[in-house]
């Protein structure tokens, strides 16, 4: 195990990521040739310096996609830039996206449809898992209910893009996915009448362009993607290995809300994220150079007992699975919201406890998707 084959590996906790912080917050691997932050307090700091940026200056958009249409959208999406191309898209958004940890999204579920009907399998679950909550978002945003888990699926397409393991294949889905998507974000912005989410987007759009606008909405239901798929699946295979824990929060939502908070922690959607040196600088003693690269370790973080020493109130007790700084996510209260209504919807199912399932991770550099499959197809 290293520190990127880490995010997949079936418990990299209790002594990969321990190691890990006991070298130090910031350490040097000749091997992967990356710096490591792994301490609350490197991951803290790499996060915040402004010498440390999302994208390498010689690459802003990735190899395999650049000039390409998931390229074109990809370079205008606010997680992927430092800088006005950051600030303008995060200010339209930002407000809405973080009053939404707070609404009561159940009645708005219970009038939603396709039905929300129990999982009897693996590709049933896969399906609460991928599909509903990116399908939930858009339905939000005001995509008609009949077009809402292709959108769902599109969205899956196009998120495939980011990762260096994409095949030729998924990144020519991916540029279809990015063209349908596109459009369908231009027809909500101009359609005559707006859904209350989305009228509070375009009431703060300011001097953003439309073309970002519609870059960055498709790119919440990007990032809802991958997190809440980490987030749902991740917690499943905690409450499926604990009847009496099921049960309890099966009944009472509002500790399934606290111990999904602490599971987000605990075992979150991203492992690690990077950030590059565009200019020397000194971080907690260790001189960077520019043209350096970190491997800025959340999980490991996530578990540093520094963080439960830390006051309630403080929320970096939470951790960093969805970052700190300016680059911090302002949708984590929206993915926490939706995940937490769809599972305490998937816990009333009776028959989920009888399901025959194995599991797996879906590959990835960063990410910890589980992958469940009905019990013996693992792998096939």
């Amino acid at each position: 195990m290293d520190p990127i084959s880490a995010a997949t590996h079936f418990d990299p906790y209790h002594c990969h990521y321990t190691r890990l912080r006991e070298q130090g917050g910031l350490s040097y691997d000749s091997t992967l040739g990356l710096w490591l932050a792994s301490t609350a307090a490197a991951v803290a700091a790499v996060l915040a310096h402004p010498a440390c940026r999302v994208r390498p200056a010689q690459e802003p958009v990735p190899r395999a996609i650049a000039g390409r249409p998931a390229g074109e959208v990809f370079a205008r999406l606010m997680r992927m830039n430092d800088g006005p191309r950051h600030a303008c898209p995060r200010a339209a958004m930002a407000p809405m996206l973080e009053d939404a940890a707070s609404i009561d999204l159940g009645p708005w579920l219970a009038r939603w449809r396709p039905a929300l009907s129990a999982p009897g399998c693996a590709a049933d679950l896969q399906r609460w898992q991928f599909r509903l909550p990116v399908a939930l978002l858009a339905g939000l945003l005001g995509v008609a209910q009949e077009h809402c888990e292709e959108l769902a699926r599109r969205t899956g397409e196009f998120v495939a893009c980011f990762s260096p393991l994409a095949s030729a294949e998924q990144v020519q889905a991916a540029d279809r996915a990015a063209q349908y998507l596109s459009s369908s974000m231009q027809a909500l912005v101009e359609a005559p009448v707006h859904s209350p989410w989305l009228r509070r987007i375009l009431a703060q759009r300011g001097a953003l362009e439309p073309l970002d606008l519609q870059a960055n909405l498709l790119g919440l239901l990007a990032q809802a993607h991958d997190a809440c798929a980490g987030l749902l699946g991740n917690a499943l295979i905690a409450l499926l290995a604990d009847p009496a824990l099921r049960q309890q929060l099966a009944s009472d939502p509002h500790a399934l809300q606290a111990w999904l908070l602490q599971r987000q922690r605990l075992d979150p959607p991203v492992h690690n994220t990077r950030r590059f040196i565009a200019e020397d600088c000194s971080l907690l003693g260790v001189e960077l150079r520019a043209g350096d690269c970190v491997l800025v370790l959340l999980a490991a973080a996530n578990h540093d007992p520094a963080l439960t020493a830390l006051s309630d109130h403080d929320p970096a007790r939470l951790g960093f699975s969805f970052g700190a700084g300016v680059h911090r996510c302002p949708g984590r209260g929206l993915a926490l919201n939706l995940v937490h209504s769809l599972l305490h919807q998937l816990l009333q199912a009776p028959n989920l406890a009888q399901l025959a399932l194995s599991w797996d991770y879906q590959p990835s550099v960063n990410g910890r998707i589980p992958r469940f499959s009905d019990l013996g197809e693992v792998g096939q």
